[in-house]
C-alpha cells in the first residue's frame, strides 16, 4: 500500500497531484497547522498570489479550525476570470472549476480545500483513495509515521523537501517499521496552481506526470 501524505493546499500545484497519481491512498492533513502567508489559504496563478480572505489572524493552529470570509467564492472566480480567460481551455475546463468552486457550500479552510481537491481529482481522472484521518497525537516525523501506520502503508512517496527532516536517523525509523521510503521524481514545469495546466494544455495529466530526466 503506497500512501502519500499532503495538506489540503488550494488548487495545488502539478507536484501534489503526480503524488497523488502515484499512490493508493493520499492522506490530506487537515490537522496540520496553517501557516498564515502559506498556500493553504494563497495560490499562484499566472505567476501571481490569489489569497482567500480569512476571519481573525489565524496562525499555526490546526487547519480544521480555519474559517474564511463569506464571499470567497466570488472572489476566487474574479480572479481566474481575470487571468484565464483567454486561456485555450477557459470555455471547457475553466469553466468548470468555476462551477466546483461555486459549489463548495462551506467556510472553513481545510473543507473547502478537500472538495476542491476531490473536483479537481474527478477532472484529472485520478482514481487514488483520499484519506482524511483522525487528529495525530505525535510530532513531526513520528506525526507522519503515526498516520503512515494508521492508513496501512508499506510504502511513503515523499517530496524532496522532506530530506531536511527525515535525514539519516528518519530513514532509520522506517525501516525499523517496515515501510518503504520513497521520493518524487516529479519534474517541476510550473509553480503555478493546477488551474494554469488545466486551461493551458490539451493534456493536463502529461505534465502533471512528467519525470525528472534520470541523472
Amino acid at each position: 500500500m503506497r500512501v502519500a501524505i499532503h495538506q489540503p493546499d488550494l488548487l495545488p500545484w502539478t507536484g501534489f497531484w503526480f503524488k497523488m497519481a502515484h499512490t493508493d491512498r493520499f492522506v490530506l492533513a487537515v490537522h496540520d497547522q496553517l501557516q498564515k502567508h502559506w498556500v493553504q489559504r494563497r495560490v499562484m496563478m499566472r505567476d501571481s498570489w490569489v489569497t482567500l480572505p480569512l476571519v481573525g489572524k489565524p496562525h499555526l493552529v490546526p487547519i480544521s479550525t480555519v474559517e474564511v470570509k463569506p464571499g470567497w467564492q466570488e472572489h476566487l472566480v474574479r480572479s481566474m476570470e481575470g487571468r484565464y480567460r483567454n486561456a485555450r481551455h477557459w470555455r471547457t475546463r475553466g469553466l468548470e472549476v468555476v462551477d466546483l468552486v461555486r459549489s463548495v457550500d462551506s467556510h472553513n479552510l481545510a473543507e473547502i480545500n478537500v472538495e476542491l481537491i476531490r473536483g479537481v481529482q474527478g477532472m484529472l481522472g485520478i482514481e487514488t483513495e483520499l484519506v482524511v484521518t483522525d487528529p495525530p497525537r505525535e510530532a513531526g516525523l513520528e506525526r507522519v509515521l503515526e498516520v503512515l501506520q494508521e492508513v496501512g502503508a508499506t510504502s511513503y512517496l515523499s517530496g524532496t523537501g522532506a530530506r531536511d527532516y527525515i535525514r539519516d536517523e528518519g530513514e532509520r525509523r522506517f525501516a525499523e517499521l517496515g515501510i518503504e521510503l520513497l521520493w518524487s521524481e516529479h519534474e517541476k514545469t510550473t509553480g503555478d496552481s493546477i488551474v494554469t495546466v488545466l486551461v493551458d494544455h490539451d493534456d493536463p495529466m502529461e505534465v502533471v506526470l512528467r519525470q525528472q530526466a534520470p541523472a
